[in-house]
């Protein structure tokens, strides 16, 4: 099983502002899970940042799932785990992850996710 995830392994990158940012340029679609197993936010060498992190539902509201996560200016922040097979959110089909920094002009975010059919 863990091999079979190893090879399903991706990531995006977005640019996060000060309103909820959509990571992935559509939603999950509907015959999907998208796993999302780590969230990596750098900082942006200016200042002390922090960001919230949100699931997009399918009516486009947002309901947060990690509130004022620091990112320090000059460190990495993670979330999340080594281990692909123990997910930190989960995506339906029809939802979304967004994010927003809470001050600055933004950082940039990644993710390691994978998807898998219903």
């Amino acid at each position: 099983m863990k091999r079979d995830i190893l090879e399903k392994l991706k990531v995006a990158s977005k640019h996060i502002t000060t309103s909820e940012t959509d990571i992935f340029d559509s939603n999950v679609s509907e015959s999907k899970f998208r796993y999302i197993v780590k969230i990596i936010l750098p900082g942006d060498q200016v200042a002390d940042r922090t960001v919230d992190i949100f699931k997009k539902k399918e009516d486009g509201t947002y309901t947060k799932k990690f509130a004022m996560i620091p990112v320090a200016s000059a460190d990495i922040t993670e979330l999340g785990s080594d281990n692909p097979e123990h997910p930190i959110l989960v995506l339906e089909g029809g939802t979304n992850l967004a994010a927003k920094v809470n001050a600055g002009t933004g950082i940039t975010l990644s993710v390691i996710y994978w998807d898998d059919e219903v």
